[in-house]
């Protein structure tokens, strides 16, 4: 990665403007001596316990992330944290509930036919899932619906090329037969002898994106939908080479996205589905209804109707983030938040019965979060508040952090000015953490700058390679409303989403170091005259 050389040098936590012409030195903010009692051993004894098969993976929802959220709440007690969560019986806890829909598409009982018509009858098809048909059951509406199939050509929707293959057609609540790809680029006339070929006229460039999306299948989806159609049917065209035929269903085993639960924040958003036809059934179905290819344009198929029926299980439950909060010293800058973050939860035991403990996904996160409250409880208070932020969800889609960044759960009249988060720092290299975002991302901010003299503090070097990873932990979620963040990532591993990432393997000494490298720059921030500013990507 392409880095410019650094302009200003930022002495013990002095936070610059981002247009500020000439750095200025600013006096050094001393770090409390608390910072010394982030220790390898006190740590370890946090991750020892939250990734012991006793919590069975800490699952979003389970009875062990209740058990691993009270744990988070006594030592938040014993730190001298205020409660900052959800009131119950007229008091605040450390608990903001969240709530989460969890639907089980059915295999049993899910079906797809086409009817189709001719000569005074009806004849029903119905196609065996993954082998004649394929589709994703996620964010399906359960129940049966029959209606007519509409031909979109390509299904291509791109006013800025001026293309609708729908032709204004109206489409609502019919199933709607696509072919896939794009249409085939015609020749152009060869100039005949002693002509002079005109020189192409200058076109407004589109992204590549747009122009490769209005083909994709997503694209054509969306489309769909916003027409009102009931599905997608798509189809590789006749000329095309033959498709991959699916993978072949295992016995006993459920089909892709069947059997395994999908969770969201409340009801999930509804979408319809898409259906790929397998090339013999694309060769069934054009030979009994009478389809133009030769001249693609959208109409309705005269005698051709589908019907899907999908099954699902429901369960509503709820889970919760646990916060804290230690009040700023200052009467003005305590309205100011420094927020440190990190998912508590992992994935818990899979259908062999295998533990999968998440020692460094993300237990070292939580545990060096209770080392760094302890040592902000156990030291002076800054000018801003603190807060700590432990969620869960993270695993099943950033859901906790997302619920709290939409409902924000700490005292009125309080600004969140940065988040600290910390996720799998205990394996790898133990003298370099990674760090995003980097100059070159959008969501930079000198919180990078400062992160760098505060790792440097504690032997560490700072590796601007997570970038990729930015958008996979909690931190994007308060990247989305403008505030400053850092992401502490020492990286991927072999055992990274195995039963294996045990607390054996674990660096304790690292997570120590990353720990307090967090703590002292969660306290310059807090100190700091000016609340951290995003700088334009380079």
């Amino acid at each position: 990665m392409t880095r410019l050389p650094r302009i200003a040098i930022l002495l013990a936590g002095s936070v610059l403007a981002q247009d500020e012409p000439k750095a200025e030195k600013a006096p050094a903010i001393e770090i409390p001596d608390a910072v010394k009692g982030i220790s390898p051993k006190e740590l370890g004894g946090h991750m020892r316990f939250l990734a012991s098969d006793l919590m069975r993976g800490r699952d979003t929802a389970s009875a062990e992330i209740r058990l691993a959220a009270e744990y988070l709440a006594s030592r938040l007690f014993a730190a001298g944290a205020e409660p900052s969560g959800d009131s119950e019986q007229g008091r605040k806890t450390y608990f903001q509930r969240f709530p989460l829909e969890v639907v089980t598409a059915q295999q049993e009982g899910t079906g797809f036919s086409l009817l189709i018509g001719a000569n005074g009858s009806n004849r029903v098809v119905p196609l065996q899932i993954g082998t004649d048909v394929s589709f994703f059951p996620m964010g399906l509406t359960p129940g049966e619906v029959e209606a007519p199939v509409f031909f979109a050509g390509y299904g291509r929707v791109n006013p800025a090329e001026n293309v609708d293959d729908y032709q204004n057609a109206y489409i609502k609540n019919q199933f709607v037969l696509v072919l896939a790809g794009q249409p085939p680029v015609k020749p152009k006339d060869e100039p005949k002898d002693g002509e002079k070929t005109a020189e192409p006229a200058q076109k407004k460039a589109q992204p590549p994106a747009v122009r490769r999306g209005m083909g994709g299948e997503g694209a054509k989806l969306a489309a769909a939908s916003s027409k009102g159609a009931l599905g997608l049917i798509v189809v590789q065209p006749p000329t095309a080479p033959a498709s991959r035929p699916f993978d072949p269903p295992v016995a006993g085993r459920p089909l892709p996205g069947f059997g395994r639960p999908s969770m969201t924040l409340g009801s999930p958003s509804q979408t319809i589905p898409l259906f790929t036809l397998a090339d013999p059934t694309r060769d069934l179905l054009f030979k009994s209804i009478d389809l133009d290819l030769e001249h693609v344009s959208a109409s309705p198929i005269n005698g051709l109707r589908a019907r899907f029926t999908f099954a699902s299980k429901k369960e509503v439950k709820d889970d919760r983030n646990v916060v804290g909060f230690f009040p700023g010293s200052d009467p003005e800058k305590k309205k100011e938040v420094v927020i440190f973050s990190a998912h508590y939860d992992h994935v818990g035991v899979d259908e062999k019965g295998e533990i999968f403990n998440g020692s460094d996904d993300n237990a070292s996160g939580t545990s060096a979060l209770l080392e760094i409250a302890e040592a902000f409880g156990d030291g002076p208070k800054p000018a801003r508040s603190v807060a700590f932020l432990w969620v869960s969800g993270e695993e099943k889609g950033l859901l906790g952090s997302r619920w709290f960044s939409d409902h924000v759960s700490l005292p009125d009249g309080s600004k969140i000015v940065a988040d600290i988060n910390i996720d799998m720092v205990s394996r790898n290299d133990g003298k370099s953490i990674g760090l995003t975002p980097s100059k070159s991302h959008p969501s930079h901010s000198n919180l990078a700058t400062l992160a760098e003299e505060s790792a440097r503090a504690e032997g560490l070097e700072i590796k601007y390679d997570a970038d990729q990873y930015f958008g996979r932990t909690d931190s994007a979620n308060f990247a989305r409303r403008g505030i400053p963040v850092v992401f502490f990532f020492s990286g991927l591993h072999e055992d990274y989403h195995k039963a294996t990432d045990d607390v054996e393997k674990a660096d304790f000494d690292k997570a120590a170091r990353v720990a307090r490298a967090a703590y002292r720059l969660g306290w310059q921030v807090a100190q700091a005259p000016e609340a951290p500013k995003k700088t334009k990507a380079e």
